[in-house]
């Protein structure tokens, strides 16, 4: 690994500023899990790297009467321990804790998975089944896009030279009033720990008074080159009741709707069939979360396999 220099900016706009002046010679470092590894085995060779640990108000959770916010310094191990985020967005801890090993998740950064950009990563279907916005800080101001807007490709992001994410804001339902939302992330791996994701499933359950379904989000992660919204099964599920049969049918249609490729966790054709498992055991707990039918904060099993007391 060749030598790099660090800079340590004191504001975001003296990062913002930096990045922005040096382009491709300089790379934000939060954690350092991607990056540090990226450097060492030669896929990237910057000149710098700008170290933003020190910038203040990028890290922590805020919540609102509408959802939370939280920072792109948070780390995964913060997200995967919060209460609150048990309560609101039980799916954003479920993908947290599966994420590498404890002394990972304490390094890593929501905002360093998300822009690494994986097509495995953990995080994003999680944040994507909570209508998740993205932040940005340039050298033109603040602006803010879809989440799903900030992946492109492979190790790729929409962010534009001097830009950092510096947070991701949320819809999640207030605890504290009559929730009618849940939410859940399942995963296959071929190692049950310090693996990435074969297949990553992310759902999202509204429903009305009569249980009926008011709004639902899909998302999927290591079965196309971004994470992968499926926009059709708000169209195929509200103002129906969940049965097995429709989750079954949406679970079919998410598993039409990838482009995963073969590798050593799996071939295309096996991971399509993983989808179509795995969806409609996200759907159905999530709904069980809607409908209050699941202990709040209880974590669902890693692959959504419920056992009888279940």
């Amino acid at each position: 690994m060749a030598n790099i220099d660090v800079f340590v900016p004191s504001t975001l706009e003296e990062a913002v500023a930096f990045l922005a002046h040096h382009g491709d010679r300089a790379i934000p470092i939060a954690g350092g899990t991607d990056v540090m590894i990226d450097t060492r085995i030669g896929r990237i060779s910057p000149e710098w790297l700008v170290d933003l640990r020190a910038l203040s108000g990028l890290s922590g959770i805020e919540y609102d009467a509408n959802g939370f916010r939280i920072g792109a310094l948070t780390r995964i191990r913060s997200i995967e321990l919060d209460q609150g985020l048990r309560q609101r967005s039980t799916a954003l801890v479920e993908a947290a804790r599966v994420l590498g090993s404890v002394q990972v998740r304490t390094m890593a950064t929501i905002g360093g998975n998300l822009c690494h950009a994986t097509p495995s990563a953990e995080m994003p279907p999680a944040l994507l089944v909570h209508h998740g916005i993205a932040e940005i800080a340039g050298p033109d101001g603040i602006r803010s896009i879809p989440l799903g807007q900030l992946f492109v490709g492979p190790g790729h992001t929409s962010l534009e030279p001097g830009e950092i994410l510096v947070r991701v804001t949320c819809k999640a339902a207030n605890p504290s009033s009559a929730s009618s939302a849940g939410s859940c992330y399942l995963r296959q791996t071929v190692r049950w720990a310090m693996d990435l994701a074969g297949v990553g499933v992310a759902a999202s359950i509204e429903v009305d008074e009569a249980k009926v379904v008011s709004g639902a989000k899909l998302a999927l992660s290591a079965v196309a080159p971004v994470p992968l919204e499926v926009d059709v099964v708000s169209d195929m599920l509200v103002g129906k009741e969940l049965t097995p049969q429709l989750t079954k049918e949406v679970g079919r249609v998410a598993a039409e709707a990838c482009s995963p490729i073969s590798d050593v966790r799996g071939t295309a054709e096996y991971r399509r069939q993983v989808v179509a498992a795995l969806v409609p055991r996200a759907l159905y707990i999530a709904w069980l979360r809607a409908t209050q039918n699941w202990p709040v904060g209880k974590l669902a099993p890693i692959n959504g396999v419920l056992s009888e007391e279940e």
